[in-house]
């Protein structure tokens, strides 16, 4: 019998599986960081604070440059009873602005987990500039704030 093609198949198998581990353990670190990779380089900010169930809401920044598309990340933490289909998006509305536009892609978000939104927000170049009342909603939660339009 031939030891040495055994000692040669059974290092390879060894080399194998620790080659299909680390590559696992590569994809898992690549995906759960890869959103807020592709984030940055798109220039959207991160989130210093993540939402909880306290606070399901969190979002930055609250400045805005009238007529321009403006880049917000919007974290949310779903704390209702169902989970939020991808067709819900946040949406802005504040006192003396006719019409504030959020687009931003829907996201499944689970009971009990959150999820962040990449938005561009938008209000028209005639809007005055100061501060503005504002109510952030999504699905059936809401967040008061004031924006200040510049």
């Amino acid at each position: 019998m031939n030891k040495k093609g055994i000692t040669l198949s059974i290092n390879m198998v060894v080399i194998l599986i620790l080659a299909i581990v680390t590559l696992g353990i590569a994809l898992g670190f690549i995906t759960g960081y890869m959103q807020d990779l592709i984030d940055s380089m798109k220039g959207f900010p991160t989130i210093k604070i993540e939402p909880t169930s306290g606070d399901p809401i969190s979002f930055i920044p609250s400045d805005i440059q009238r007529g321009k598309s403006n880049k917000m990340s919007i974290g949310f933490y779903n704390n209702e009873q169902d989970d939020v289909p991808n067709t819900v998006i946040p949406q802005i509305t504040c006192q003396g602005i006719s019409e504030v536009t959020v687009k931003a892609s829907g996201l499944n978000i689970p009971v009990g987990s959150w999820e962040r939104y990449s938005a561009l927000v938008s209000v028209p170049k005639d809007t005055p500039s100061g501060p503005y009342s504002c109510t952030l909603t999504i699905s059936q939660t809401e967040k008061t704030f004031f924006m200040e339009v510049k």
